[in-house]
């Protein structure tokens, strides 16, 4: 059984490590009104002559791509980029030395940057972007919930993707590559860039069947109302799951493969 104090020391670390260079996230605010700020000019370009497109009209498009952001700003972490360099440097050797369980204690210290970010670089960024654009509050308690129980779904969905990303580096030892077209994924597929339901009904079926849009899309579009908080959470919660397999199985197989020069 997991010595869940173990993995909090792993996150409080990380948390105090970040706090200590907190101008980035203050930087990370400015840069993601800008992000914001685009999209919102793109939408009303989109919007101009059309009380609705797929589904949802400006003002819902607008607080789509506002929620959709600022959820962004929380679960980002750079485990992907982290993993592939700790096999690179033969790091891991060390943290294998270590008694904890490696993807866990690395989920562990992304979900203390996640905390760090939510203080200062969600809320804010919630705050700047609020204060400009008229962005809806939730449909009722129901989709409220729907959201903040999905946020955490989310950050675990997207962990467990980089973690993947990350330890493809015991057999391919460089992942750029792989990270790149997983960011493209996330931010394009995942309904950060435009909502999924913008998509050809065609691909929305595919897209359905993909992890992505358990990051991003559902729970904005269950605090929009427009999603059964039920089926989203289900879904969340399923690809939650069948990734912990997936990477527990992809752990086993790169504990066999693993070389460390000069181990």
């Amino acid at each position: 059984m997991p010595e869940w104090g173990v993995y909090w020391g792993f996150a409080r670390l990380r948390f105090f490590d970040l706090i200590a260079n907190r101008t980035r996230f203050l930087i990370g605010v400015l840069s993601y009104f800008i992000y914001v700020s685009v999209y919102a000019a793109v939408y009303r370009a989109i919007y101009a002559g059309q009380a609705s497109v797929g589904g949802l009209n400006i003002r819902e498009a607008l607080t789509y791509v506002a929620v959709a952001w600022v959820l962004r700003s929380l679960y980002t972490n750079t485990l992907d980029r982290e993993v592939t360099e700790d096999v690179r440097r033969g790091d891991i050797a060390l943290s294998l030395l270590r008694p904890v369980d490696y993807p866990w204690s690395r989920v562990a210290s992304a979900a203390g940057e996640a905390l760090v970010r939510a203080f200062l670089f969600t809320l804010p960024a919630a705050v700047v972007i609020a204060s400009v654009y008229r962005v809806q509050p939730p449909q009722g308690l129901v989709p409220t919930l729907g959201f903040l129980l999905g946020t955490p779904l989310a950050f675990l969905v997207y962990a467990q993707l980089n973690l993947l990303v990350g330890l493809t580096a015991v057999f391919t030892e460089h992942t750029i590559g792989i990270q790149r077209a997983k960011n493209a994924m996330v931010d394009l597929l995942g309904g950060v860039l435009i909502p999924l339901t913008f998509f050809p009904g065609w691909a929305q079926v595919i897209l359905a069947w993909l992890p992505f849009q358990a990051i991003t899309y559902t729970p904005v579009a269950m605090y929009l109302g427009e999603l059964n908080i039920l089926r989203g959470l289900l879904v969340q919660l399923a690809w939650v799951l069948v990734l912990f397999v997936v990477l527990r199985r992809l752990w086993r197989r790169a504990l066999d493969r693993l070389t460390v020069q000069g181990g």
